[in-house]
């Protein structure tokens, strides 16, 4: 019996073989394609630009809700979860785009992508609504 379970197993294999392949060299090039992506430096200048915007709004906005003891629905824990996630990942993003905008240089497109989702995160917090008070 386990002769027969082990034939059927081997020949279920070796009819997998080629698709197994594919799929590794799939996963490859999508792996190489992230890794080695780059975005030329004129693009990441106006998102850098933009994160440092939003950050100082952020920074307001905490004051904000520092100042009125958190009682504003905006002041929530999971919304101020979600503007410390953005500031963090934004920051430790811009901190390694610094090389590309200063020399002109591409960026990694992986790490201008954690930026640009950064943006995207805050944009869409209270910060920008409570920046400017």
């Amino acid at each position: 019996m386990k002769k027969i379970l082990a034939v059927a197993i081997a020949l279920t294999l070796v009819g997998c073989g080629g698709k197994l392949q594919k799929e590794i060299e799939f996963a490859s090039g999508i792996y190489t394609t992230v890794t080695e992506t780059v975005v030329p430096a004129d693009v990441v200048i106006p998102v850098a630009n933009a994160f440092d915007i939003l950050k100082n709004a952020a920074t307001n906005y905490g004051r904000y809700c520092i100042k009125n003891q958190h009682t504003p629905s905006i002041c929530s824990a999971d919304i101020r979860r979600q503007v410390v996630r953005g500031v963090r990942s934004g920051t430790a993003a811009r901190n390694q785009l610094e090389v590309s905008i200063k020399t002109g240089q591409p960026a990694l497109g992986s790490v201008y992508n954690v930026l640009v989702t950064a943006v995207n995160a805050l944009k869409q917090s209270p910060v920008r609504t409570v920046g400017a008070q």
